[in-house]
């Protein structure tokens, strides 16, 4: 996963980018918006942190600096990106609060999170797919009921669904949209497995490897396979071996 913020300041031959890299040691990468530069000469900062909760710390803390020496939050989400087109239009501020909503979820306790689901409540960021995601992942563990947990995961598929059908976009902000469907998938598995529902569990978690396998994925699959299907514990070992 990628998390990418985008800075413009007029006349734009300083445009930046700061780029959050998740992981057991998360690194901050802030990178030059312009194409003239060799690889590895765009980067003016690189900073690798032992936990999450530093690291979203000082994301945040380096895009507020940005911003009070005149920079201006853009819409783009691409990582890759390198160059700004003219004129970029400032991020709304609800693309702004799910950003907040998703750094809170990597680093914040779930009081916090919380605190930034409410404030999302009315506004339109909670009819997007990242907000139902991270609304019942939120659920799930922060021990809720299982039933609202399945309808916001199923929620969250569904709008997927709804908007690629009508070719309509959704704000993923830079995280890969298929990476945000298996881990929507991922949580109403574990929502139905707490449900004692294993099979619409693992119906779940199948469409989630079938959208984006992932090595974590197949150990849930395997898992509910082992516990809750004997008769297919052979097939749980070979998809794991492989």
């Amino acid at each position: 996963m990628y998390l990418a913020k985008f800075f413009h300041r007029p006349p734009g031959d300083d445009d930046r980018e700061l780029l959050l890299i998740p992981g057991g040691d998360p690194i901050i990468l802030g990178i030059l918006m312009r194409e003239d530069l060799e690889p590895g000469e765009d980067q003016y900062l690189r900073e690798q942190f032992s936990d999450m909760g530093t690291a979203v710390a000082a994301f945040r803390r380096l895009a507020a600096e940005l911003v009070a020496s005149g920079y201006m939050e853009t819409t783009h989400t691409d990582y890759v990106l390198r160059n700004l087109l003219p004129d970029p239009e400032p991020k709304p501020d609800w693309q702004k609060g799910l950003d907040e909503l998703m750094l809170a979820a990597l680093g914040e306790p779930l009081d916090e999170q919380a605190k930034h689901l409410a404030a999302l409540r009315d506004t339109p960021a909670a009819n997007e797919p990242l907000y139902l995601l991270l609304a019942a992942n939120h659920g799930y563990f922060d021990g809720q009921d299982d039933d609202r947990i399945i309808k916001l995961a199923e929620r969250g598929r569904d709008t997927i669904a709804a908007r690629r059908a009508a070719k309509t976009p959704y704000y993923a902000w830079s995280i890969r949209v298929t990476e945000l469907e298996a881990r929507t998938l991922e949580v109403l598995s574990w929502a139905h497995l707490s449900a004692d529902d294993p099979k619409a569990a693992l119906e779940a978690i199948e469409e989630a490897c079938r959208v984006d396998a992932s090595q974590d994925r197949g150990a849930q699959r395997a898992m509910i396979l082992v516990r809750h299907f004997p008769e297919r514990q052979e097939e749980a070992f070979d998809y794991a071996y492989k």
